[in-house]
């Protein structure tokens, strides 16, 4: 009874902002995301003396949301970070007041609408292959452009291949690292 108390606390603490939170969209029961509800399970286990501290417990939910500050390896960690369905690492990479345009043409303005488009396409574990990349630098600005493709299960279950090209710009932004500030996945790169 007392983790359940434990929980209900940690769970109040966290909605006031007392606990240090990030946003996965993932709902769960009682209207609670999935990191919010891990969290809390977390932090009632460690009040109720279960044991585990909140590194441990917590240790396989965190991602790689390490700045990358060399332009030739943000397509391999953009790629790694995509294909193991890491959506915090993944949208780590994008600039706060990013303009991305997803494969399908729309224009989706910042990293919150860019998080919840990933969020749908990751849910049907796609693997992408990351291909001709090519950067032109000027000072802190890069111009990248790429080919991909794409192989994910449909929602019937049938396998689609596709293929497209990227052009992106990414802004330098010193220790924090290169980031895309202009995402357009709607056109091949050719």
């Amino acid at each position: 009874m007392q983790m359940f108390h434990s929980i209900k606390k940690a769970r109040h603490r966290l909605s006031s902002g007392g606990l240090e939170t990030h946003e996965m969209h993932e709902t769960v029961a009682d209207g609670l995301t999935r990191a919010h509800f891990l969290r809390v399970l977390g932090a009632g286990l460690f009040a109720s003396g279960a044991g585990l501290s909140a590194n441990e417990l917590f240790a396989q939910t965190t991602s790689d949301t390490a700045p990358v500050t060399d332009l030739e390896k943000v397509y391999d960690a953009w790629q790694d970070r995509f294909n193991a369905g890491d959506l915090d690492g993944l949208v780590a990479l994008y600039a706060d007041d990013v303009t991305y345009i997803n494969p399908d043409g729309v224009e989706l303005l910042g990293k919150a609408a860019t998080r919840t488009d990933y969020e749908g396409l990751l849910s049907l574990k796609p693997m992408i292959e990351i291909g001709n990349r090519i950067h032109v630098i000027h000072q802190d600005i890069a111009l990248s452009t790429n080919h991909w493709k794409l192989e994910l299960t449909d929602e019937d279950g049938k396998v689609q291949n596709l293929t497209g090209g990227g052009i992106e710009v990414l802004r330098n932004y010193g220790d924090a690292g290169w980031l895309f500030i202009i995402d357009d996945a709607s056109r091949s790169a050719s």
